[in-house]
């Protein structure tokens, strides 16, 4: 992750999808904590997550994204994919409508459903 801008995106996406179901455990915070800095190569603490999801859970992360996905590099996409994932993925497991979720995001970001399955399946990252 080259700027804080873009980690910015990994994180609010992430944040929002945590915000999805209306509730926030430690297990979900110490997730995102983890997977941020594993994504963007930056430390987030405790009151950095609680303070985005608080503030996410009340915006559309969607249509803000749609405003600036033309101009993020692949990398980034494919990283506030995977943090979205790893986030949705807390209880290891992926109901449908967090799946149409990620398909929406993906839609978004403009990565086909093609490079949507290859970043999900990727051992490596999700």
């Amino acid at each position: 992750m080259t700027t804080a801008i873009e980690a910015g995106w990994v994180l609010k996406t992430m944040a929002a999808m945590a915000a999805a179901d209306q509730r926030l455990d430690a297990r979900e915070v110490s997730l995102i904590q983890k997977v941020y800095a594993e994504l963007t190569g930056r430390p987030v603490d405790v009151g950095g997550v609680v303070s985005a999801v608080q503030v996410y859970a009340r915006k559309n992360v969607l249509a803000e994204l749609s405003a600036v996905a033309g101009g993020l590099n692949f990398e980034t996409k494919e990283a506030i994919i995977r943090g979205a994932c790893r986030t949705l993925t807390v209880n290891n497991f992926v109901s449908e409508s967090e799946r149409t979720k990620l398909r929406e995001l993906a839609e978004t970001l403009h990565v086909s459903g093609q490079e949507l399955d290859a970043i999900l399946n990727d051992p490596g990252g999700a």
